[in-house]
């Protein structure tokens, strides 16, 4: 049986001061989705790691928007923000396969003046709800 989503949206300055309170709201959504501790703490650094990502190529002054739901055990993440230019440096190849090893697909896009980050990440099939 599918449910509605349960959906955070978070805006923050774009600068790593803020960081923390995305963590928060990452884990807490995971938690809230049942996923492992493993999972949650995935999510956590995921989080930590698209944002670094986000938040240097932002334009200045910009917010960034951390969307966050959870549905039938996943949870699903969006970070988006304004940037300058439609070219915007590529991701840290390290800090990209940090990312990728802890959600698996990431979805990047960049296009007029925005770029976007999207992952989702289910809970592991031997976990009952």
């Amino acid at each position: 049986m599918s449910t509605v989503p349960d959906c955070i949206r978070v805006e923050i300055p774009a600068a790593t001061i803020n960081m923390a309170i995305a963590r928060t709201v990452a884990a807490a959504m995971a938690a809230r989705a049942d996923l492992t501790l493993d999972q949650i703490e995935d999510v956590r650094l995921a989080m930590d790691e698209g944002l670094a990502y986000i938040i240097e190529v932002a334009s200045d002054g910009a917010m960034v928007t951390c969307e966050l739901c959870v549905a039938d055990g996943v949870v699903s993440a969006t970070l988006a923000s304004t940037v300058t230019s439609s070219t915007v440096a590529e991701p840290n190849p390290f800090a990209w396969t940090v990312l990728t090893a802890l959600v698996g697909d990431v979805d990047l896009r960049v296009d007029d003046g925005s770029i976007r980050l999207q992952w989702n990440v289910a809970r592991d099939a031997s976990v009952q709800a």
